[in-house]
């Protein structure tokens, strides 16, 4: 997923200002129990369990902004 704030959005350039990369891996009825994973995010770059035990279960990883890796 490319996720950034509406209002960043340019629609002549077709470019999201601050936009960042978010990985979501869903996994029905998984749990933190199941994966090894927090149900809240521990720390920047961490991945974690939303919504557990239901359909929506997904890990998300939200890796840092290219300018705070470095």
């Amino acid at each position: 997923i490319y996720y950034g704030e509406s209002e960043q959005y340019d629609p002549e350039t077709n470019k999201v200002e601050g936009a960042h990369y978010r990985y979501v891996v869903y996994l029905p009825f998984a749990t933190a129990a199941s994966t090894g994973l927090p149900e809240n995010p521990v720390g920047p770059n961490h991945p974690w369990i939303m919504n557990p035990g239901t359909h929506r279960a997904h890990i998300m990883i939200s890796p840092l902004a290219d300018d705070k890796n470095e």
